[in-house]
């Protein structure tokens, strides 16, 4: 999911109160972020389906809250993970399964960024195994 308007590194520095990313949590009307697409080649396929995102301000970045909204979920296990540097996953996945409103969400889990790469591809494996 590729927004339409790139971030930059100054448009994602939250403790500037001018960012974007900041303008955009002060004001929620801001959060609807147009994606290149919201399509998947060959969606219908997928039964398991993984999410990843970084964690804003306790919750998803908004960017890829019109992935979701833009697609059905049905009949798709949906696993969420992502990154933060302190927030946990937070209400992050059932706040995304709302915008779904389909498909079976598990719990998912949060990354630090310290995580090795070999940690997260046996974690995804054990997801899919579930």
């Amino acid at each position: 999911m590729i927004p339409t308007q790139i971030y930059s590194n100054e448009d994602l520095d939250w403790r500037d109160h001018d960012s974007r990313v900041s303008r955009e949590h002060d004001n929620e009307s801001l959060r609807n972020i147009p994606l290149t697409t919201t399509t998947v080649e060959n969606w219908n396929s997928y039964k398991t389906v993984f999410i990843g995102y970084p964690i804003w301000w306790g919750i998803a970045a908004w960017p890829i809250d019109n992935f979701v909204k833009n697609n059905n979920f049905s009949g798709k296990t949906v696993i969420p993970f992502a990154t933060a540097i302190s927030s946990d996953m937070g209400d992050s996945g059932k706040i995304l399964r709302d915008y779904a409103k389909s498909g079976k969400w598990l719990k998912g889990k949060r990354f630090y960024s310290s995580e090795s790469v070999e940690n997260a591809k046996d974690w995804a494996a054990s997801e899919v195994r579930r």
